[in-house]
């Protein structure tokens, strides 16, 4: 029955696009900008490409003040984010494929630079030209932890053409936001410099109540607790070096700094998080620090038939921080200091690929090499827990990790109208790890004691990521595909000593393997563009903790999973400057028979729902700009989320029901500059920005961000 459906929609509209091709051309009316992507690690319309790929441009992005990645939930299709306080300790979720670990189930790219891990996450979000996000499984071409998807951030580049720009802005809780931007040629037609910061301090929304806790500090009730300081640096320097080699290149830095740190804190459980968001008991209030700074040098040679690309990057992180109430007191710790900041976690990672660009020709093909060496400090198990006064016991562990891999695709027009692509991708990955284990070290008084030696163990893992797809193309702008793809999340060390006899020191990577129908169209003169996509995904291999000793976890690979469902884009232009754009998906996601380990206990999971999986996601919204007089334009934009029920934790204990946010800015324009209101979350839902995964340990949870509103003043030349 839903295949008679699917095959009758696609009927339909593949009619109404044919009939849409035949509009006259003199028609005047607006029409929906080309989406352009790089789903394919090179330029093609969005249209022609085998996957599902939400595609949001400058103008939206700017309009709709997308100015995090959180912001991306329910706006794209089976889409969810949460974190723990920080965005460098977030969790992405996209068809219900995720993992809270220092390795992602999702992986982020800026500028085509790969955020190897969750400590590298959470960069700020200015003077973008695109995000995409690739829905599936995508590591044949993305490789390490695209078992979800991907999120593809591209910031503005210099041109021959001089801009700038310059934004203030102000809200509740205390916010502040300052960005500018510029760009220029230096020599034009050979070099250009473009250079854009950020500055953003935002008080918490809790307050602190000592009551429960063992302090009996009073100082500490009523202090704010979650805001950040976050200040970004980002700067360009491109260079024609002739007219078919160009090398760009890019210094990212970041700094988020707090004395009132939301990082990893939480409240007792949902209920208190639903019913009291604002207050939390905390027995101290402790503070984080982390810096971040990307670099990374591309260099790209054009010729009438193929690219060359090379890019080479280097990212360096540190992290510190103090009086971290989890429950128990927690500080980062190293060498000497309690509170000290960890050493710098440090990845180089270097990428050389070529590609067709002869776009009348009928094979197309990519193909490519990558490598990466990281030195790792994962925060959670390079820590001093606070066990009496002056006495710490204390855990550390050093990763020394590196990949290579080769990968490549390829495509054919066997026919005027059906392409067939295949591709493969093969990745070798070699870990360390240098750790303690429990009661091996302890600083008291000041003193560093190491009561048994660090144990160094090493493993090799390797993945084979297959991918393969047909489309058939009814018009030039209606096509529809079927494809295969299948994405890996790398295998890993148990930082844990004395482990019990049978029980493996390492766990072994996990797959996901998609199998997608979707179809694509844009019809009424491109004044309409509609995606629609059906996916089964069967999730191998999970790696889960278990508890195989007291005190001892050890994450082992327990079984598999699935997730299938249905996910629908649009976007319109009904009328003359009014734009409407909706996203819907349905999924169902369940865990597969297994049981996991808890307190000699077995848990059956089986049959369980996906964590962090809602049943449904809807977006919509509408934008009207009207052009008043010839430098005057006003813009009113609404938008409306639901995010279907889900539980946020393996037991399937802890729910999160339906909630829905609505969000608008207005605002208006006068030549190059604009004034513009917003607001968040306009109806002050209470929902949950995080709750804990396993439940076994406890039911911490975090209420999300109560309502927000602010004022824009910008300028742009």
């Amino acid at each position: 029955m839903k295949l008679k459906l699917l095959t009758t929609l696609f009927s339909l509209l593949a009619s109404a696009s044919i009939a849409s091709a035949q509009v006259s051309d003199s028609l005047k009316v607006e029409k929906l900008e080309e989406v352009i992507v790089t789903a394919n690690k090179s330029e093609q319309k969005n249209i022609e490409v085998p996957v599902a790929v939400t595609s949001i441009n400058a103008k939206s992005v700017i309009n709709s003040r997308l100015v995090a990645i959180s912001d991306l939930s329910g706006r794209v299709p089976n889409y969810l984010y949460q974190e723990l306080g920080v965005g460098f300790q977030a969790l992405q979720s996209i068809r219900g494929i995720q993992v809270f670990s220092e390795n992602p189930a999702v992986s982020t790219y800026v500028d085509d630079v790969n955020s190897l891990d969750i400590l590298a996450g959470g960069f700020a979000l200015t003077d973008i030209e695109r995000i995409e996000v690739l829905r599936g499984p995508q590591s044949t071409l993305f490789g390490r932890n695209a078992m979800g998807g991907v999120v593809n951030i591209f910031t503005k580049q210099p041109s021959n053409k001089t801009t700038g720009f310059i934004e203030l802005e102000n809200g509740n809780f205390a916010l502040q936001r300052y960005a500018a931007g510029f760009k220029t040629p230096l020599i034009k037609n050979k070099l250009f410099l473009g250079v854009n910061g950020l500055f953003q301090k935002r008080d918490g929304f809790m307050k602190n109540d000592i009551t429960g806790t063992s302090s009996t500090d009073a100082s500490l009730n009523g202090r704010t607790v979650g805001g950040e300081e976050n200040t970004y640096g980002n700067a360009f320097l491109k260079w024609l070096v002739t007219d078919k080699f160009t090398l760009t290149a890019n210094v990212k830095t970041q700094r988020d700094f707090s004395n009132e740190s939301g990082f990893f804190v939480s409240q007792a459980n949902e209920t208190i998080a639903l019913e009291t968001p604002t207050v939390i008991n905390l027995t101290r209030i402790g503070r984080h620090a982390r810096n971040i700074t990307n670099y990374s040098l591309t260099g790209k040679y054009r010729t009438k038939n193929f690219d060359i690309t090379s890019i080479s990057s280097f990212q360096q992180i540190s992290l510190s921080f103090q009086d971290i109430d989890f429950p128990g007191i927690y500080h980062s710790f190293y060498n000497s200091a309690i509170g000290e900041k960890l050493p710098p976690q440090e990845v180089l990672s270097q990428e050389f690929r070529i590609n067709s660009t002869n776009t009348k020709s009928k094979f197309q093909y990519i193909a490519g090499l990558f490598g990466f060496k990281q030195v790792g400090y994962e925060p959670s198990t390079n820590l001093a827990f606070e066990v009496g006064p002056d006495t710490y016991s204390i855990f550390r562990n050093r990763s020394n990790n590196s990949g290579y891999a080769a990968f490549g695709e390829v495509s054919y027009k066997i026919l005027e109208k059906l392409k067939i692509t295949a591709g493969a991708r093969y990745d070798i990955e070699e870990r360390e790890a240098t750790f303690n284990g429990f009661g091996d070290a302890s600083f008291i008084g000041g003193v560093f004691i190491q009561t048994n030696p660090d144990q160094t163990k090493s493993a090799t893992f390797n993945a084979f990521s297959p991918k393969a797809s047909i489309m058939y193309s009814f018009t030039k702008n209606s096509n529809a595909y079927a494809t295969y793809t299948r994405g890996f999340r790398a295998g890993g060390i148990n930082a844990q000593g004395g482990l019990p006899a049978g029980i493996r020191q390492d766990f072994d990577p996990e797959y996901s393997d998609n199998f997608e129908v979707g179809y694509k169209t844009a019809f009424w003169n491109n004044r309409v563009n509609f995606n629609l996509a059906a996916y089964l995904i069967n999730w191998q291999d999970l790696q889960f903790f278990n508890n195989v000793a007291p005190f001892t976890f050890v994450r082992e690979n327990v079984g598999n999973a699935y997730s299938k469902g249905i996910e629908i884009e649009a976007n319109i232009i009904p009328l003359k400057g009014l734009q409407v754009d909706f996203a819907y998906a349905i999924n169902d996601a369940e865990y597969e028979d297994f049981s996991l380990l808890r307190f000699g206990q077995a848990v059956p999971i089986g049959g369980n729902k996906l964590a962090n999986a809602p049943k449904t996601t809807f977006f919509t919204a509408a934008e009207y700009t009207l052009k008043t007089s010839e430098n005057v334009n006003l813009l009113f934009r609404a938008e409306f989320r639901n995010i279907g029920g889900y539980y946020t934790d393996i037991q399937n204990d802890l729910y999160q029901p339906t909630y829905h946010t609505v969000n608008t800015r207005f605002g208006l324009t006068y030549h190059n500059y604009g004034l513009f209101l917003w607001t968040r979350n306009l109806t002050n839902e209470k929902f949950l920005a995080y709750g804990s995964a396993d439940t076994s340990f406890g039911r911490t949870s975090r209420a999300a961000m109560p309502a927000q509103l602010g004022v824009t003043l910008s300028a742009r030349f």
